[in-house]
């Protein structure tokens, strides 16, 4: 009778420990900001066309950053709110497994975050948000899938710099933790509780410098960090940089952890395979592989344009709205190569705003702008709500900052070391000022090449002087490094230099300024150059 149990028992272990090789493939998109247009066609024909031939097998993952960016969701985060959310709408139809919020998703604000997680059925996760008053976390910290005998378990991180970049009342009493610190919790308890035999990470962080290949503990390489220093990962799936590329690191115990960055903007789709078998000591032996795929390499999807179509008819009738006339047309572009009559009528209504009204008592003298999109073109003829939504595509708002004479020259020279040091970089990086004459010497080395030459009005600029500078609240607590890297300004530091916050976000502000004058001329304010 023993000898029958334990043969019994012995069939039911090998059951159990044997199971039938399979593939896994991993779908990540990332960094959408509201794109709807052709790349997202190709990009979900491709996604359908995977489930057909994976079924189950195949699991769909998005990394964030959706909810602001176009005039498209613009109008479903704020306008369209009865009607469900058009992300929800698609995320839903091609069936995403589990996404993680960006960033960009919290700054759309509580309402607009909520609204749009409540309607989608795939698991949102996030293992570092959690409730300010609680502690506890706001979001699923991970999802654990099973396919046919295998365990597939996903963890969701965030930028913890979301924190600092969003105001509390946008963040409605979310934190956003330490993610390194997250990571090594959530994977302890996830093998601990669960058992997978496949862990993977989807972050909204980088993964490290694509360029210089730098790996170090910062805003762009959390992802990195977490793949060398925390064990168990086999694939991680990034964002929030912007980045399109697949890699691999050998972590601290000498396993490989694949890395998948899927661009933004709907420019690429990330795409990994991977194989599971049980080896001869009983254990799943893994094996992964990465690629991406362009997406205007994919064919447009009529199903997809179809079911966009009432959406965006609705969409188009509310921001076709005319504001006022241009007398001429402007490129964004400009201001990457020297003053830009765009970019400068920004400078000239952020001046004009905090030296009127309710921030007349406080002032400022100089201001800080970037080109939010690099290559945005706005015709002549009339100025509609969908030009100011690409010109402003982010809810942000207005701060007035007390800063030095020299520390706005540290802020000049990272912000222009971003531009000259890698031109294909971000243009939402890249500052311009006004209010003040300066010269960049762009063959000069990276901290030597901004020089004042005195303020707008001729006086003299002081590098031991206090200024007023306006600018974006996002640059004022921290986004891009600006105030902290450029300046040398701790993140603690940065609300005591804070000395108003605008109610209207900057788009409102510009809006409302230009539609005043009826007819708008921008004209450059030539208070720089390149030499």
């Amino acid at each position: 009778m023993r000898y029958g149990i334990l043969i019994i028992a012995a069939f039911l272990m090998l059951s159990c420990t044997h199971r039938e090789a399979e593939t896994f493939v991993i779908l990540q998109t990332t960094d959408l900001h509201g794109v709807l247009g052709r790349d997202m066609s190709g990009i979900t024909g491709y996604i359908k066309n995977q489930r057909e031939k994976y079924g189950n097998n195949l699991i769909l993952l998005d990394g964030g950053d959706n909810l602001q960016g176009t005039p498209e969701v613009f109008f479903a985060n704020y306008v369209d709110t009865v009607n469900a959310h058009i992300y929800s709408e698609i995320f839903n139809w091609l069936s995403y497994n589990a996404i993680t919020p960006g960033n960009h998703d919290i700054a759309a604000g509580r309402k607009v975050f909520d609204k749009v997680y409540s309607e989608i059925r795939a698991d949102v996760i996030c293992a570092n948000a959690i409730v300010e008053r609680t502690g506890e976390p706001y979001f699923k910290p991970y999802a654990v899938y099973n396919r046919k005998g295998w365990k597939i378990a996903v963890m969701g991180l965030l930028t913890p710099f979301a924190t600092e970049w969003i105001p509390e009342n946008l963040r409605g009493g979310i934190l956003i933790d330490n993610p390194e610190r997250a990571a090594i919790y959530w994977t302890k308890k996830i093998y601990e509780e669960e058992n997978p035999d496949i862990l993977i990470g989807l972050f909204h962080t980088g993964w490290g410098d694509p360029f210089t290949r730098d790996t170090s503990e910062s805003a762009s390489s959390i992802g990195a960090w977490i793949a060398r220093n925390v064990p168990g990962f086999h694939l991680i799936c990034c964002g929030h940089v912007h980045y399109a590329g697949t890699d691999y690191l050998v972590n601290v115990r000498g396993d490989t952890v694949h890395m998948v960055e899927a661009g933004a903007r709907a420019s690429h789709i990330g795409r990994a395979e991977i194989r599971v078998l049980t080896g001869p000591d009983g254990k799943p032996h893994i094996s992964v592989s990465t690629e991406l795929l362009a997406s205007r390499e994919l064919p447009p999807y009529y199903s997809y344009e179809k079911k966009l179509d009432p959406f965006l008819v609705r969409e188009d009738k509310y921001n076709s709205q005319e504001f006022c006339q241009m007398e001429a047309p402007v490129y964004s572009r400009e201001a990457m190569f020297g003053p830009s009559a765009w970019i400068d009528e920004i400078h000239r209504v952020q001046l004009a705003y905090v030296n009127s009204g309710s921030a007349s008592d406080i002032g400022a003298c100089v201001s800080f702008v970037s080109p939010a999109a690099r290559n945005l073109e706005v015709k002549a003829g009339p100025l509609r709500m969908k030009d100011f939504i690409r010109a402003l595509p982010y809810e942000n708002t207005l701060s007035i900052v007390r800063m030095t004479g020299c520390e706005i020259v540290r802020f000049l020279e990272y912000a222009y070391a971003l531009r000259i040091d890698d031109p294909r970089g971000p243009a939402y990086n890249f500052d311009s000022a006004a209010g003040i004459r300066y010269r960049v010497y762009k063959n000069k080395p990276a901290g030597s090449r901004i020089e004042v030459l005195s303020m707008a009005d001729g006086s003299s600029f002081l590098p031991g002087e206090e200024y007023n500078v306006v600018m974006s609240t996002y640059r004022a607590r921290g986004g891009g490094g600006h105030m902290t890297v450029g300046v040398g300004l701790s993140a603690t530091e940065l609300p005591g230099r804070t000395l108003w916050v605008s109610e209207k976000d900057i788009r409102s502000i510009f809006r409302e300024s230009l539609a005043a004058r009826n007819t708008v001329m921008p004209q450059p304010l030539d208070h720089w150059r390149y030499l």
